[in-house]
């Protein structure tokens, strides 16, 4: 059986899981896909064939991987785009590890980083940038904590869990006054209980780079790729809206201390760190992401490194494709962006409308080479669908609703 024939079983498949099909495909490797219970229009992609689990819980979806894993003809490469995916992976790695291919580290190395906690102290142990942060399991805690917090701070949960991402698109909340914090974690404590406070790193948007990579079981980097973010969506603390390649004077240091922190804990597997440049113009480490592709994980791809790929191939012991790609990636030259088209145009009309960002400066950031995290030539149904429902979802609030209203009895 030829080595590209067997798929790669991607678990999670929002737009993060459409990029990896995506980049897989490049390379002529085929997918399986498992999504959660809501259909969202990646689904209807047809790079990868899509497993829909019953529950996004820990024992309906390992419980699907294991029916998955039982139909396949070899083992297969595990790529994973969600944090709790990683966690219960992690857990029963012995139990799939008879059907697929499974890279990540060490269970302690998984708890340790995705534990912001934990690994704010291992940073501060190792004399790694980090903001100056404080953590609560519980709101008496937090509230002891006042006198010492300084303002501005953001506001996180410890670790994100499903239910805070179905609350909320925010990865965290920015925070002005003791109050404001107080009131914030009654709002987000019924979702995840246990938060870090850090202090508040200044600077927009584009001062948010970071570091995707893939890292083989002896924690050698066998590819990294230095990205920053031009918006997000929510404004400051969301998700990766547009980003394009780092600048060149950001990316030997970005690099070389995500190297050195995934080395020093003994790091394998996909991930990435994502950091602040401070005013002083030196990285600060907001998180790292653990076992998984990231958000914006496309971008290092259609800027010539195929990181999904190249996990795949070390996984299947493929290393002369690893060495192909790592070389390929080297010889593009011409600078690609990637755009959540949706959210960056949320994100630029808030901008404008605070004016801190003028109409003629957005229509500047979005020039030259732009790919969609959507919209492909080859691949339209997911953006089809997308607009269409966008569509619908206008038709029901601005036109109907208004129109029927009047015809309602009074109450």
């Amino acid at each position: 059986m030829s080595k590209l024939s067997v798929p790669a079983v991607i678990v999670g498949f929002e737009r993060n899981g459409l990029g990896v099909a995506r980049s897989l495909r490049r390379e002529g490797i085929s997918s399986i896909s498992l999504t959660g219970t809501s259909w969202t229009p990646s689904c209807a992609s047809r790079m990868s064939k899509t497993i829909r689990s019953p529950d996004w819980s820990e024992q309906a979806v390992i419980s699907e991987l294991l029916t998955i894993g039982r139909r396949l003809k070899e083992k297969a490469p595990l790529l994973i785009t969600k944090d709790e995916p990683v966690l219960w992976i992690s857990a029963h790695r012995a139990l799939l590890g008879e059907f697929f291919r499974i890279t990540l580290p060490e269970p302690d190395v998984v708890l340790r980083l995705m534990d912001k906690t934990r690994f704010q102290a291992r940073a501060i142990t190792q004399g790694w940038p980090v903001p100056r942060s404080w953590s609560a399991p519980d709101r008496l805690t937090l509230v002891g904590m006042l006198n010492d917090i300084t303002y501005p701070c953001i506001l996180k949960p410890a670790v994100k869990n499903s239910k805070f991402r179905r609350q909320t698109l925010r990865k965290a909340f920015r925070i002005s006054t003791a109050q404001q914090l107080l009131d914030t974690y009654d709002l987000i404590s019924g979702w995840e209980p246990e938060v870090i406070v850090q202090e508040w790193i200044a600077g927009g948007d584009d001062r948010v780079g970071f570091v995707l990579g893939y890292w083989n079981p002896r924690s050698q980097a066998l590819a990294s790729f230095a990205g920053r973010k031009i918006r997000q969506w929510p404004p400051e603390c969301g998700n990766t809206a547009f980003s394009e390649p780092a600048p060149t004077e950001w990316r030997e240091e970005l690099v070389s201390l995500t190297q050195d922190i995934y080395k020093t804990v003994g790091f394998r597997g996909l991930g990435s760190i994502e950091y602040k440049m401070s005013p002083q113009g030196r990285p600060v480490i907001m998180e790292p992401t653990v076992g998984r592709t990231n958000y914006q994980s496309e971008l290092a791809v259609v800027n010539g490194v195929n990181l999904p790929a190249i996990a795949y191939f070390d996984a299947m012991g493929m290393a002369p494709d690893v060495a192909r790609l790592i070389d390929a990636s080297h010889q593009r030259r011409r600078t690609t962006k990637l755009i959540d088209l949706a959210s960056e145009f949320r994100s630029a009309r808030f901008y404008c409308a605070a004016s801190r960002l003028s109409w003629r400066s957005w229509l500047h950031s979005r020039r030259g080479r732009t790919y969609d995290m959507l919209y492909r030539l080859n691949d339209p149904a997911p953006s089809v669908l997308a607009v269409s429902r966008r569509l619908a979802s206008f038709a029901k609030h601005s036109i109907l609703k208004p129109l029927v209203r009047p015809l309602l009895p009074f109450r």
